[in-house]
Formats: C-alpha cells, sequence, structure tokens
C-alpha cells in the first residue's frame, strides 16, 4: 500500500466516525463534527471555525487531524462522496444541527431547507433524490440525441407514498457525450486497481473490457 493509499484509508475511516458521531445528534462533539464535516463539503456557505476543534475529545480530534490532511492531500473526491447519497446526509446534518447557511443569508434566502411538500402518489419535488433504473433507450438515426426510459423511486421516508415513477428523459448530443464520460470516468477510477474489484462488484466480477477500448479523454 503506497503513502496515498494509507491516507485515503485512515481518512476514510476517521471520516466515518465523525460522521458517526455527528449523526448521533449529540450537541457538542456532535456538533462541532457536523460543522467540520459541512465545512469540508461546502466552506463558502457553511465556513467552520478551527477554534472549535478544541471542544473535541482526543479520539475525535485525531480523526479531525486525518479527515483534513485527506481532504488536502488527496484532492479527486469531496468528502460527501463517500457515502451513498452524501449530499443529502450533509444538507440533513445542516439542518438537524441548524447550521447557518452564509451563501442563503448573502442572498436573502431562507437559511435552511424548506420542507418537502406533502407526498402525492406519482409524483416528484423539486430537488427530490431518485434511483433509477433503466427501462428502454433509443436515439433517432442520424442524430446523436439519446432518449433514456426510467422507472424512478425516491430514496428515504418518502418512497412508499410516492412509489414509482417512470420518466422518458432527452439528453442532446454535448449532454450525452458528457453523460458518457462522466459514466466511464467513474467505472474507470473504482477499477483503478487492477487487483482490487469495486465495493459493488458482483462474485467473479471482472474489469470490463470496454473501459480500455475507448479513447483516451483529452
Amino acid at each position: 500500500m503506497n503513502d496515498l493509499s494509507r491516507l485515503e484509508k485512515a481518512g476514510v475511516e476517521a471520516l466515518q466516525r465523525l460522521y458517526g458521531e455527528a449523526a448521533s445528534g449529540e450537541m457538542d462533539s456532535g456538533g462541532v463534527c457536523a460543522r467540520l464535516l459541512l465545512g469540508l463539503y461546502n466552506g463558502d456557505r457553511f465556513p467552520f471555525d478551527l477554534t472549535d476543534l478544541r471542544m473535541l475529545p482526543v479520539g475525535l480530534f485525531e480523526d479531525a487531524m486525518a479527515l483534513i490532511r485527506m481532504d488536502a492531500r488527496l484532492t479527486r473526491q469531496e468528502v460527501h462522496n463517500y457515502f451513498a447519497n452524501g449530499g443529502r446526509k450533509f444538507e440533513d446534518l445542516a439542518a438537524d444541527y441548524r447550521v447557518a447557511d452564509i451563501a442563503r443569508l448573502k442572498s436573502g434566502s431562507d437559511c435552511w431547507p424548506l420542507p418537502r411538500p406533502r407526498a402525492t402518489r406519482g409524483t416528484l419535488c423539486h430537488e427530490d433524490r431518485v434511483q433509477a433504473k433503466l427501462v428502454t433507450c433509443g436515439d433517432a438515426p442520424g442524430y446523436r440525441d439519446v432518449t433514456l426510459t426510467l422507472d424512478c423511486e425516491l430514496v428515504g421516508d418518502y418512497r412508499e407514498p410516492v412509489g414509482p415513477v417512470r420518466l422518458e428523459i432527452n439528453l442532446g448530443a454535448d449532454d450525452s457525450v458528457s453523460v458518457m464520460q462522466h459514466v466511464r470516468r467513474a467505472h474507470a477510477f473504482a477499477w483503478r486497481h487492477g487487483n482490487r474489484a469495486p465495493l459493488d462488484a458482483g462474485a467473479g466480477e471482472r474489469r470490463p473490457s470496454w473501459l480500455d477500448a475507448l479513447p483516451t479523454e483529452s
């Protein structure tokens, strides 16, 4: 294991403990952990006062140092992306601890996210987070547009009341290329260690050959 791998391993383990403390709802050390995580998540919106680190017990203080070190030296992924639905989890921390959103204050908007309206069967709301399953895909001969039909379900408490929602999404030429490149980058990063499969790989799953067949992006 090289230095960067050790740095990431220590940082991710520390991140998990700090998030666990923040999610516990404990107002003293949990609040400091939440504000630290939010500061790394979006420092413009949630600036963090470093003197708050004095309030942490020794173990959590060392975890904070390990996380800050990883975030400063290993910049390929933001801290919330180490969690499934990390953006929503961190926004929930801001709401739970009522951490002021400085950017919203300056713009005159509300500090905390407004609650989701009453769940309606088959209806999604702005900024809802969904899990999608591909049903069909299609295109128009001669054009680069791509049409994806997806069965979507909300992630979280409103999943059952809203139920499945089928969406047809059309991507133009530029956006379809951007999506393709993003998907390829995600898969390439997950398979970056030839002898270690991604965390969500199935038994016996091997690195796909199409990752090496596609041209390198400029």
